[in-house]
């Protein structure tokens, strides 16, 4: 897994910051005054 190596995280990590931004996402595409900012803070991370 090419992505993982590049960016230097385990399989677990990447699932567990993938899930916690989709989740993110998926509450601000209902209510978009809710995390208005948060996947692209923690993208930028």
């Amino acid at each position: 897994m090419n992505h993982l190596e590049e960016n230097n995280v385990s399989y677990a990590h990447h699932w567990k910051r993938a899930m916690k931004m989709s989740i993110a996402l998926f509450i601000h595409a209902w209510i978009p005054n809710i995390l208005e900012h948060y996947a692209s803070d923690q993208l930028k991370k």
